[in-house]
């Protein structure tokens, strides 16, 4: 029942941050193209006697995570709500996710029948966790991100039902004869491959355009394959890539090479001293998060360059990650992750 708890509340809230930070990103590049004011649109409002736009956002966040904190036992971060730009509202949802990545199965054990204290809304009386998530989290998550959806949709911006729904789950499927998700390369083929791309084997820290960066893997109180998962967002959209490996060991004695049962599913037969570089297609991205973990959890080292170049992460011995990236928004995005997780960027 626990993870049930937490499937049911966890992956809802983030896929509807998610709408709303596409909300926010297409708010702006309306603002940029000069179609609307950036504070008219946040001071909308669909009637006189309604909260404006802003404070839909805020409103959803503070549901997003103080709902989840409620039903964990846990105190949730406070935010002061004092944005005023575009660009504040989404760092705030950017907050949001990052706090509900620390969130794990395990601490929703019991949240069923945790009862939530309900005087926080002026009502003196209490309810269990499930009759708490389904009656009350969710739907008032769901109305201000509906309400904000509405706003927008009044006031000429272009939405639709599939803007609402936002990415919705699946499985891709692949037509015979199509290319394969990961194909396994020798170390030559992997450095043509890094200069067919116009990639460097190692990155320069003195590359212009580009921020230089590191920070420990380990140990931080959070489950290795959701902060993997989370920094893969921070660095930007995954479009595929290549991660080279290029430093592993195993004890012969005792245990066969890790990586050989994730090879033969794979279809490929030689060792992974053959073929250290898998190259990643973009659907390939929960094949590269556990790949990623793999390597800080054998303390292996390899780097993964994302497609089409704009980041590099290394990862050393399993402990250290260096990342060089043109996104500048991934380093600020990386320090929040690691700070709410007990971590921090180190000078480089």
């Amino acid at each position: 029942m626990s993870s049930n708890m937490y499937d049911d509340t966890v992956p809802a809230l983030l896929r509807g941050l998610g709408v709303l930070q596409s909300y926010l990103h297409k708010m702006q590049a309306a603002v940029d193209a000069g179609q609307f004011s950036a504070e008219e649109l946040l001071q909308a409002r669909l009637a006189d006697d309604m909260l404006p736009l802003g404070r839909q956002f805020q409103i959803a966040s503070d549901n997003a995570k103080n709902g989840p904190a409620r039903l964990v036992g846990q105190d949730a971060p406070w935010f002061a709500d004092d944005e005023r730009t575009i660009g504040e509202y989404s760092h705030r949802i950017e907050k949001t996710i990052a706090y509900l990545r620390t969130l794990t199965p395990e601490l929703f054990e019991g949240s069923q029948a945790r009862m939530i204290d309900q005087s926080y809304r002026h009502a003196g009386s209490a309810m269990s966790g499930g009759d708490y998530l389904r009656a009350l989290l969710l739907p008032n998550f769901y109305f201000h991100v509906a309400v904000a959806h509405s706003i927008l949709r009044h006031e000429g911006l272009r939405l639709g039902k599939s803007d609402y729904l936002g990415a919705l789950p699946g499985q891709t499927t692949t037509p015979a004869g199509d290319a394969l998700a990961i194909r396994f390369l020798t170390r030559p083929e992997s450095i043509q491959w890094l200069a067919d791309n116009g990639l460097p084997e190692v990155p320069s820290t003195e590359e212009l355009g580009k921020s230089h960066f590191q920070f420990d893997l380990q140990p931080l109180p959070v489950r290795l394959s959701d902060l993997v998962g989370s920094l893969m967002e921070d660095l930007g959209a995954f479009e595929g890539g290549l991660l080279l490996l290029d430093d592993w060991i195993w004890d012969d004695e005792y245990e066969g090479d890790p990586s050989e049962p994730y090879r033969q599913a794979h279809n490929e037969a030689r060792p992974l001293n053959e073929v250290p570089g898998l190259l990643l297609g973009k659907s390939a991205r929960q094949d590269t998060v556990a790949l990623l973990t793999l390597l800080v959890e054998r303390k292996w080292s390899g780097q993964l360059y994302f497609a089409p170049g704009a980041t590099i992460l290394r990862i050393v011995g399993g402990d250290r990650a260096h990342v060089s990236t043109a996104n500048p928004e991934a380093e600020r995005l990386v320090r929040y992750r690691l700070a709410v997780s007990g971590g921090d960027i180190v000078p480089i």
